[in-house]
């Protein structure tokens, strides 16, 4: 079997990478600027509704970079996926950012946001499937 892929199989994972990348990403800042908002409660400033006195956070600052990191992967996937795929398909931030929140930060899951998460995991399964479905036969 041969190791190296065809630029056409290429293409059609590279995409679903790249929405995973971007949402793991996402899922990362969000754990991040949380964990730097509350570092930074007990800065007061003039100007403490701006939020400015947080951008002295490390992990706000690392949230921000995550930010950028995960537009890079998602200007990637517009490049090769149709925006109402590409759009439904990073939804998947549904489910790592509560698990992000779960393993990290100590925030419980309710059953019922569990069920939740279960749906949007399926939604995500069937809309690619589906899609790999139709670019399988193009």
């Amino acid at each position: 079997m041969n190791s190296i892929q065809s630029p056409a199989s290429v293409k059609r994972g590279l995409p679903y990478w790249g929405v995973v990348c971007c949402a793991l990403f996402v899922a990362a800042s969000q754990v991040f600027l949380k964990m730097g908002v509350d570092d930074t409660q007990t800065f007061h400033s003039g100007l403490s509704w701006l939020e400015i006195q947080g951008l002295v956070s490390g992990w706000i600052l690392a949230g921000i970079l995550c930010y950028i990191i995960s537009f890079v992967f998602w200007l990637k996937v517009l490049k090769v996926l149709p925006l109402n795929i590409a759009f439904n398909l990073i939804n998947i931030e549904h489910i790592f950012v509560p698990l992000a929140s779960y393993l990290f930060l100590g925030e419980m899951i309710s059953p019922m946001r569990a069920a939740g998460i279960a749906v949007v995991l399926l939604g995500v399964l069937v809309i690619a499937e589906s899609y790999c479905r139709v670019e399988e036969r193009a």
